[in-house]
């Protein structure tokens, strides 16, 4: 490997882990109130489209059925961003055992 091989790797890395933290960070742009808001309203139009009557029994069911289906997602993107970062960790951890046994 080339150092500008490796220095080209570094780099993919740094840039996708970079994208990764843009995207959470431009996920932040509205305030935790107005975020559940706006999921309430969504929550409320989805429960309703499935015929489900406002005060109902289905519709408080249907509600929570959309908060437990957004808080799953949640954990789930979650989990992606610590993979992400593992990997990203581990991708430099090998670049720098490379580097050394390249100079042994």
């Amino acid at each position: 490997m080339t150092k500008h091989s490796a220095l080209y790797d570094v780099c993919t890395v740094f840039v996708i882990t970079g994208m990764g933290f843009a995207a959470m960070m431009l996920s932040g742009c509205v305030s935790a109130e107005e975020q559940r808001h706006a999921n309430l309203y969504e929550d409320a139009g989805t429960c309703t489209d499935f015929g489900a009557r406002y005060g109902s029994r289905s519709h408080t069911d249907c509600m929570m059925r959309q908060q437990e289906r957004r808080d799953n997602e949640q954990l789930l993107n979650m989990e992606r961003a610590r993979i992400s970062s593992e990997t990203a960790r581990n991708n430099l951890e090998m670049l720098r055992l490379m580097r050394e046994r390249r100079q042994h």
